[in-house]
Formats: structure tokens, C-alpha cells, sequence
């Protein structure tokens, strides 16, 4: 058990507000209702992603900052929620902002299957009000891992993506359940041999319900 410890649980509120959306794997269409600050430009047809300023440096620290609790223990039912997506393995689903195909939605989808309390919504990060942010050294199964940008780490910009731990291994591998890769597919699959390849700009970010 560590010493002092100190979990940092990040709650924003959103510059816009809608019920809980859905990151798409590589990006899809934007919700709707959703006022987008500006709309990424060079991005393949029927791909619409929403960008803001970037954050200021107070906030960018306090978002980059990593919880202290890496063995606190997760607050649902991981077995469910993996077994859910286990379930899910080798079936696809409609894609586009907020169906069930995206990996986002999908992720959402298990864990709430194992009374997981994903409540938030809005962006990359006020989708995890109420989660532990933590690194990927202390990833856990039943953690989510969210490839967020550095710059607007609360956009939906190409290269958000977002997966299910479902396993620890001891090469310091992950097995992972994730969907929607490739983007558009909302395929879901399972990778036994999983690193973190987070597109130039991002990292990748393990949340904790």
C-alpha cells in the first residue's frame, strides 16, 4: 500500500453540454446538438471532429497530473463488464457519434454492465467525472484506457481512441477488448499482446471507475 496518497478525480464542466456522447476510435460525425468551437480541417469525408483552444497551462498541469491510488481497487463489478465484452468479441455494431459500434460507447457499455458509475459526459475528459486518472504503469483489469491529445485534451480530435484492460500480463503486455478498430468498423476484438501506441501528440490516459 503506498504512503500518503492523494487521487486526483477530475470533474469539468463543459463548455457545452449534451447528454453523454461518444469518442470515435479514429473520428466520426459530430453529435447532435453539439456546437463545436471549430471543426478540423484535412480529415477523410463524412469525418467532422470537434477542436477548442487549447487550455490554459494551470489546467493543462492539473489535467496531466496522475492519481496516487494506483491500487485502489475499482468500485463495480469488473468480472461483468469483462465478461460482457468477451460476449462482444467478433460482432460489429453501427458507428457514428454516440451508436453503440464506437469504442467509446462500447467501453461505456461493459462497464455499466458491471454497475460501473460512468456518468459524465461532454469531451475526453468530462466523459470520466468521477473516475481515477491514473497512469498506464498501475493499469488494472476494468480500467479504461483513453488516448487523449495534449494540446485539447477535452476534444474529439482524429487519434482519440479508447479501450477495456482486461488483463495484466507479466511481460508487461495488456490484454485489451476494444471497438470500432479500424475506425468505422465497430468491430470488437481482442488484442492478448496490447502496448499503448498513442498517435504523435496524444498519451494515453488509464481512468478507474
Amino acid at each position: 500500500m503506498r504512503g500518503a496518497v492523494k487521487a486526483v478525480i477530475v470533474t469539468l464542466i463543459p463548455a457545452v453540454t449534451f447528454a453523454l456522447g461518444a469518442a470515435p476510435a479514429a473520428a466520426e460525425e459530430a453529435p447532435a446538438g453539439y456546437a463545436a468551437a471549430a471543426v478540423a480541417t484535412a480529415v477523410p469525408t463524412a469525418q467532422s471532429l470537434v477542436t477548442t483552444d487549447a487550455l490554459d497551462d494551470l489546467t493543462l498541469t492539473t489535467l496531466n497530473q496522475e492519481g496516487e491510488l494506483g491500487s485502489a481497487p475499482a468500485t463495480y463489478d469488473v468480472a461483468a463488464a469483462i465478461a460482457l465484452a468477451e460476449s462482444e468479441i467478433g460482432t460489429s455494431r453501427a458507428t457514428g457519434w454516440s451508436q453503440p459500434g464506437e469504442c467509446i460507447m462500447s467501453a461505456q457499455r461493459w462497464i455499466l454492465a458491471g454497475g460501473g458509475k460512468w456518468t459524465g459526459g461532454g469531451d475526453p475528459i468530462s466523459n470520466y467525472n468521477g473516475a481515477l486518472r491514473l497512469s498506464i504503469a498501475d493499469a488494472q483489469p476494468g480500467d479504461i484506457v483513453q488516448y487523449e491529445h495534449l494540446l485539447y485534451p477535452t476534444s474529439w480530435i482524429v487519434g482519440v481512441h479508447t479501450l477495456l484492460i482486461t488483463g495484466v500480463n507479466g511481460d508487461g503486455t495488456f490484454t485489451i477488448i476494444e471497438s470500432n478498430n479500424p475506425g468505422g468498423s465497430g468491430l470488437v476484438s481482442k488484442n492478448e499482446h496490447w502496448t499503448p501506441a498513442p498517435p504523435a501528440g496524444f498519451q494515453a490516459v488509464v481512468w478507474r471507475f
